[in-house]
């Protein structure tokens, strides 16, 4: 593996830019090496041991940096005591990330380290409530999430921010979700009336499309974190990829890019909930496949149901031999993989991963998905591209939501000084 380096960037001659330019060099240092000295930070950061102790003051007294001297670990020096450890702290400063699907809502909170502190996912028709009930709905579980976690919590908490991921086309610097056509939503300001919900005002609210939050987690936390090149495919009602090029996200001149869900595979295929016909959304999205095996919304069982729930009476028919179950899983499995063949072509990742509903029936797709990928990739042996699922599961979306929101801690942590100590219990 490649060792990660930390460079200090150059920063514009104000004073302030520096500090927080090296406040940042601290933080990812540690974040990317983990715990380690203030000489160590020093030498391979550039700076003085002076400047060092008084960043490290700084961010310790933000609750992001803490000290830690390990019995029988002591780090490598020439003469004196062992030195004394610093880490990432963040056990009191929360990051949101929240996710609005067809079929559901969901909040997932973390501390600044990226460690779990609360997940909650609950059913919800946002195609029949529209945006403004279902940012309200959204706005209610983010405030109950933060009360859960506040009622554990042994020191009051700051939120640093929550990142919304959408399935659809959004425009991140006004928070706008341009288009999302499984939603039926356009034009919609859903940073802006989730700032205005009670309780939502005082912290930063960010909106995302949800297949790149996807791949930003498989790229930091998933089974393939730090492999440089992969695409990120979401299995959900809707079909979207997020593109990691080089180790940074792959968004396109206006942040559209990786619709990879409406790449035309079959001319002839059936309508897209885009308008089009023979999208691979069209082929491969959860509701194609529950209509192909029998296994839609006319059975027992709530109209709106997790997309675990819908899966389950089709696994246990695929698990029974149901010859039908069987046959559209292998038709989903060939489409995937012809999807997944221009994806390679296209891109040449080292991995694309499958994620959402795809995981819970890999078993039976995997296999002609990764044969119809080597039938139609140019380069010899599919291109070494790995084709694979998400040990994410449907959380990845929520998961890059919170990582989104503690990069922005990275990159600025003196935002939350600035701010002030906004007790979430308030």
């Amino acid at each position: 593996m490649n060792e990660r380096r930390v460079l200090l960037i150059p920063s514009p001659a104000g004073h302030g830019d520096v500090r927080r330019n090296n406040l940042q060099v601290v933080l990812r240092h540690l974040s990317m090496v983990g715990p380690d000295s203030r000489a160590a930070i020093a030498a391979r950061a550039g700076l003085t041991p002076s400047t060092v102790s008084r960043l490290v003051s700084e961010l310790i007294e933000l609750g992001l940096v803490r000290e830690a001297v390990v019995d029988g670990d002591p780090l490598p020096r020439r003469t004196g005591r062992p030195a004394t450890r610093l880490e990432l702290d963040g056990r009191h400063v929360l990051a949101l990330g929240a996710e609005v699907n067809v079929d559901y809502i969901a909040v997932l909170c973390t501390d600044a380290a990226g460690r779990e502190l609360h997940h909650t996912r609950q059913p919800f028709d946002a195609v029949a409530a529209g945006p403004q009930r279902s940012a309200e709905a959204l706005a209610a579980l983010c405030e109950q999430a933060i009360r859960t976690v506040v009622a554990a919590a042994d020191a009051p908490l700051t939120v640093a921010g929550l990142t919304v991921a959408v399935p659809g086309l959004v425009d991140v610097a006004r928070g706008v979700v341009t288009q999302a056509p499984n939603l039926h939503w356009t034009g919609f300001p859903l940073g802006d009336v989730l700032a205005r919900q009670p309780g939502m005002g005082w912290w930063p609210v960010n909106v995302c499309n949800d297949a790149n939050l996807g791949a930003l987690a498989e790229y930091r936390v998933g089974s393939h974190a730090g492999v440089s090149n992969l695409v990120y495919v979401t299995g959900e009602a809707g079909i979207g990829g997020g593109v990691i090029a080089d180790g940074q996200p792959l968004l396109g001149s206006h942040g559209h890019g990786g619709e990879i869900g409406h790449m035309k595979i079959d001319p002839a295929g059936p309508r897209c909930g885009c308008g089009r016909r023979g999208c691979w959304e069209a082929l491969i999205g959860l509701g194609a496949l529950l209509r192909a095996a029998g296994a839609g919304s006319s059975g027992p069982g709530p109209k709106i149901a997790s997309p675990e729930a819908k899966v389950t009476a089709l696994v246990r028919q695929a698990e029974s031999g149901d010859a039908r179950t069987l046959a559209a899983l292998s038709d989903l499995g060939h489409w995937v993989g012809v999807g997944a063949a221009n994806i390679v072509n296209i891109f040449d990742p080292q991995a694309i991963i499958l994620g959402g509903y795809f995981r819970l029936i890999a078993r039976w797709i995997l296999p002609p998905a990764r044969e119809a990928m080597r039938a139609g990739v140019l380069a010899p042996d599919a291109g070494n591209c790995e084709l694979t699922t998400s040990r994410l599961g449907f959380t990845a979306a929520a998961r890059g939501g919170t990582l989104h929101v503690i990069d922005q801690v990275m990159s600025d942590p003196a935002r939350l000084a600035r701010r002030g100590n906004a007790d979430a219990t308030r």
